[in-house]
């Protein structure tokens, strides 16, 4: 008993994000990469993957499509997407944590439509793959930088990552732009970034990017964010790195939107 103590104490004192969750002490960082499931949509958008090509995708990246108990795993630990998608054996899904009129019918839990018969049906892709962290992510610390996959190298052609941001409630999000350099053209529709102000890619649109311009800093109007990056089937470029921080509401709040400027050839409006 006095050893357990010591332990708790001793991963208390040296992990400020360790705490009890479901009754499991845990340190939700590690835990929610860990958990290994991550959305994926086709390249020309969302609801464009037959089954198979849904299990080609994931498989593509080493991965598999996750099991409906995998998902659900996730979802207990935030993986939140209002999105559709396949899941192994051919049924379709997708995990709600925050309840909302126009998505998850107001309740939480996984949204289950059932094995479908036609896998002709076009939905999203859930993927598994626990080893899988380069392109994407679900991230609850203070502080984090993402990047391109493989920076400071070129990123590759046919990326869809996904970042997910959620801080301690009652704290905002500041996105950083330290280095950014895609692909550019007049409307930003081969390689582009997209940031809302929501923890999906649905609602607070707040812009796409493209180019080689620094884009000014971002501040959330609450505690979650979503990023996704995109690259098409041709010309790479070297990528960015992007640092968000928490931080507390009482300080001067930058309106998104305001902030975000729109230049030909450089950002995108959709």
């Amino acid at each position: 008993m006095i050893a357990l103590t010591f332990l708790f104490a001793l991963l208390w004192d040296n992990g400020f994000n360790w705490g009890f969750k479901d009754g499991v002490l845990h340190n939700s960082i590690w835990l929610e990469r860990a958990a290994g499931v991550y959305h994926r949509e086709g390249r020309s958008g969302k609801y464009q993957l037959t089954y198979d090509e849904a299990k080609s995708v994931c498989e593509y990246e080493g991965g598999r499509l996750a099991t409906l108990k995998q998902l659900e795993a996730a979802r207990k630990i935030g993986f939140h997407m209002c999105a559709a998608g396949w899941l192994s054996k051919g049924r379709v899904g997708y995990p709600i944590v925050k309840p909302g009129s126009n998505c998850g019918f107001g309740k939480t839990g996984i949204v289950d439509y059932g094995f479908r018969l036609n896998k002709s049906e076009k939905w999203d892709a859930y993927c598994y793959n626990p080893n899988g962290k380069d392109c994407g992510g679900i991230f609850t610390a203070s502080k984090h930088v993402f990047k391109t996959p493989g920076y400071p190298k070129e990123y590759e052609d046919d990326q869809v990552c996904y970042w997910h941001v959620r801080v301690k409630y009652g704290q905002r999000i500041k996105i950083q732009f330290l280095d950014f350099d895609l692909e550019d053209d007049t409307a930003c529709m081969a390689d582009y970034l997209e940031i809302y102000d929501s923890y999906d890619d649905i609602n607070g649109f707040v812009g796409r990017y493209c180019g080689d311009e620094l884009p000014d800093s971002i501040v959330s109007t609450g505690n979650v964010m979503t990023l996704k990056f995109l690259s098409d089937a041709s010309v790479t470029a070297g990528g960015f790195q992007i640092e968000y921080t928490a931080i507390n509401s009482t300080k001067k709040m930058i309106n998104p939107k305001a902030t975000t400027k729109y230049f030909p050839g450089k950002f995108g409006i959709v």
